[in-house]
């Protein structure tokens, strides 16, 4: 089984692994930000947890170019760091069983470690752990675990998204994202849904080890399937690279004036800047969104987290499968434009109705699934557009970097959490800071990069 020969073994196998991405992701960023909030931890200090959990996304740019750069062309380009990084990532999850045992999540949990490993989380900001302590905060504690784990997460990201852009046809690229993105959403659900359930019921040990098995299962399905015919399936087993051409190594100076050359283009330059800002407002709505449902509408961890596992993850869903069709249809520019604006309209308005939402009549609920709906459809256009102009033999790194930035944004949004603004303060800020991009995006010109690659291809298949 070759996934470049096969449309839908690579189809369910790219939704494979970006379902391994989302139910770690879900259960850190909604299920258990609503756990310490409603714990008695601040929304600031839970910017601990979104923070340390976003983070290493924006890592994605130092990977990208790792690796076109280190490649075992005998056994695919991309599936050994897929391996890899899933490895990692089961590993994380699986030594908090022999770190500590967590227990209750409040303000006074704290987990047991020994002496040498409890000075590895001195060096998280505002930390202020004790020299010689044995014991820690659970909320830094579990923040440390996920940025390991999330490391390994992103790595695994970037060299999926460099498998899409190598095995995809030009044709298929708008409607694969949708469902790459929809099966995100639906790990999303399981990690954010069923993790609240969990640890309700089982505790937060048990919780992360559910997770690692999951995560092992997926990893062997990558060691069954091969990226190209004829390629090794295990470094001992019978086979060749695909190609004679493609060395295992390659300079990384080689990729950055590849990247370098190709950013020198307006459209691929202003993508930067519309990855960054239109990421801003889903970073803020993370911890928002649960200290304001939690604390002011008086919904307990469990209620909320079933909420955004269940209507937000079919508001997801409906907007990624759609974005993905409407995208091939109509173009990814303006379905970038209406996603947008549907997101920041929903928050905006969300933000202004504040005099209403103590009213018995004022129902919330609405604003989760139309915001996370609006942003999975933008998100899906925002994927296909980046993968559309990524135009050089570094077009991988490129379209990495765009996905980082992305990251970066959400980020930059969480951090917005720590500012001691009204909440509905907070719901205006960050649905205006999407219409900046809005506009940036109508200014691209996708087409002329086309035209720019096909020439180099032209040139290159002469010289």
């Amino acid at each position: 089984m070759n996934l470049k020969e096969n449309r839908l073994l690579r189809t369910v196998m790219l939704c494979l692994l970006y379902f391994a991405q989302g139910f770690p992701w879900g259960f850190v960023i909604y299920a258990l930000i609503a756990v310490f909030i409603e714990g008695g931890f601040s929304r600031a200090e839970t910017v601990l947890i979104s923070g340390f959990a976003v983070l290493p996304w924006t890592f994605k740019f130092l990977w990208a170019p790792m690796i076109d750069s280190v490649r075992w062309p005998s056994m695919g380009l991309r599936r050994p760091w897929i391996a890899i990084a899933q490895l990692g990532m089961a590993i994380t999850l699986l030594a908090t069983d022999r770190i500590g045992t967590i227990g209750a999540l409040d303000q006074e949990a704290t987990v047991e470690l020994s002496p040498w490993l409890v000075q590895f989380f001195h060096w998280i900001p505002d930390s202020d752990v004790a020299e010689g302590a044995t014991s820690i905060s659970a909320i830094l504690f579990v923040g440390g675990i996920f940025f390991l784990h999330n490391c390994f997460a992103s790595l695994q990201d970037v060299a999926t998204d460099a498998l899409a852009v190598d095995i995809l046809d030009e044709s298929e690229r708008g409607r694969v994202n949708g469902f790459m993105w929809g099966s995100k959403i639906v790990g999303i659900s399981v990690g954010t849904y069923g993790g609240a359930v969990m640890v309700e019921n089982y505790g937060m040990n048990a919780t992360i080890q559910a997770q690692a098995a999951m995560v092992l299962v997926i990893l062997a399905a990558v060691l069954m399937v091969r990226e190209r015919a004829g390629e090794k399936r295990f470094p001992w087993s019978k086979g060749e690279a695909a190609s004679k051409e493609i060395a295992a190594l390659r300079s990384p100076l080689i990729v950055l004036q590849e990247l370098f050359r190709a950013l020198a283009l307006w459209t691929t330059a202003i993508g930067v800047l519309v990855a960054i800002l239109t990421s801003v407002c889903q970073g803020v709505f993370i911890n928002l969104a649960a200290d304001t449902f939690v604390k002011v509408f008086d919904w307990s961890a469990t209620e909320y987290s079933k909420v955004q596992g269940s209507y937000g993850v079919g508001g997801e869903v409906i907007g990624a499968l759609a974005g993905g069709f409407f995208c091939d249809r109509f173009g990814r520019r303006k379905m970038a434009f209406i996603g947008g604006l549907i997101a920041s309209g929903s928050l905006i308005v969300f933000g202004l109705l504040h005099p209403y939402w103590l009213d018995e009549s004022f129902s919330p609920l609405w604003v989760i699934p139309l915001f996370k709906g609006a942003i999975a459809f933008q998100t899906v256009s925002l994927f296909s557009l980046y993968m559309k102009i990524s135009w050089t033999t570094a077009a991988a790194t490129q379209f990495t970097l765009y996905m980082a930035m992305s990251n970066f944004g959400t980020f930059l949004g969480t951090q917005l959490n720590k500012m001691e603004w009204e909440r509905w303060h907070l719901f205006v800020l960050g649905g205006s800071s999407a219409l900046i991009p809005i506009v940036l995006i109508m200014m691209m010109r996708p087409e002329r990069v086309v035209a720019r690659r096909l020439e180099d291809e032209k040139r290159r298949g002469t010289g």
